[in-house]
Parts: C-alpha cells; sequence; structure tokens
C-alpha cells in the first residue's frame, strides 16, 4: 500500500501540470536577421496592445481582441504568411533570479510567422512573471531531483 502511495506522489511530480497562467510566443521565420527584426516588430506590435488589457481577464481581452492583433500583424510583415491563434503550448522549465519557472502546458497567444523555424520568443502574461521573457532555439533537457535520486538509488540496489 505504502509503494502505491510513493507511486501515486511520484507520478504527480514527474507529470506537467496545467496552469492558469497565459502566455505569448512569436517565432520567426528562421534566424536570419531581417527574420529576427520581423519577430521583435511583431512582439512590439503585440506587447503595445495586450498592455492596454485588463490583467485580470487577460484571456478573455486576448481572445476577444485576437483579430484587431491579427491585423496589426498583418501591417507590420507587409502581406507575409504567418498564422495567430491561442492554443496550449509546452514551455521547457526556466531560472529566473534564483527561481525556477515551472515548465509545462500553457495556454499561449501563438504568432508563428513564415514556416517558424527561428529562434522564438516569449513571455509569461501575468500574473508574478509578467514581462520577462526569454529567446529559445531549442527545448532544454530538464531532470527532476527525486526521480534522479531514486534512479540512483535503484541502480545500487541492483549492483550496476
Amino acid at each position: 500500500m505504502l509503494m502505491i502511495v510513493f507511486l501515486i506522489i511520484l507520478i504527480a511530480l514527474v507529470l506537467p501540470r496545467e496552469s492558469k497562467e497565459f502566455r505569448i510566443r512569436v517565432v520567426a521565420a528562421s534566424d536570419s536577421p531581417e527574420d529576427q527584426r520581423e519577430k521583435y516588430a511583431v512582439v512590439r506590435v503585440l506587447q503595445e496592445e495586450i498592455k492596454k488589457y485588463n490583467p485580470n481577464d487577460i484571456i478573455n481581452e486576448v481572445q476577444k481582441n485576437i483579430d484587431l492583433m491579427e491585423a496589426k500583424i498583418t501591417k507590420v510583415l507587409k502581406g507575409r504568411e504567418f498564422l495567430i491563434r491561442i492554443t496550449k503550448v509546452k514551455f521547457p522549465p526556466k531560472e529566473h533570479g534564483g527561481k525556477v519557472i515551472s515548465g509545462g502546458r500553457y495556454r499561449t497567444l501563438l504568432v508563428i510567422i513564415g514556416e517558424g523555424k527561428g529562434k522564438n520568443w516569449w513571455s509569461i502574461l501575468y500574473p508574478e512573471y509578467h514581462g520577462i521573457s526569454f529567446e529559445d532555439r531549442e527545448e532544454i533537457s530538464f531532470e527532476f531531483y527525486f526521480y534522479e535520486k531514486l534512479r540512483r538509488i535503484f541502480s545500487k540496489s541492483r549492483g550496476e
């Protein structure tokens, strides 16, 4: 019985959790300087628009105004193809100021420019880490402390 409880706790620690946190991610067409400039132009337009919204109702505000944001991005990109939608996106964990920002699947305003093969910019839209942004090329590997400890213990007990 104790082993079953232990396994349930372990699984709960390992599985990514859903959050009510809302994020924004903009993916550049490529890593070329021009495509990266475009990405940041889109980021600036979105930030300018989103700062007008009620932070206590950010998800609804973004949903309500997605057509307006799409029109503004169309102007910035001068007809270049892009995708804009609200979806759940997997994010890697990050460290900021000595605290770990959890990885997991979060509701996200996602903008993909062109083929979306470039570096992506992302930020958290409220609450605690509002305004902090990150630049990612690849997902990072994140190991769980308890999982690694247990793996080592079991490896030693089997004589590996």
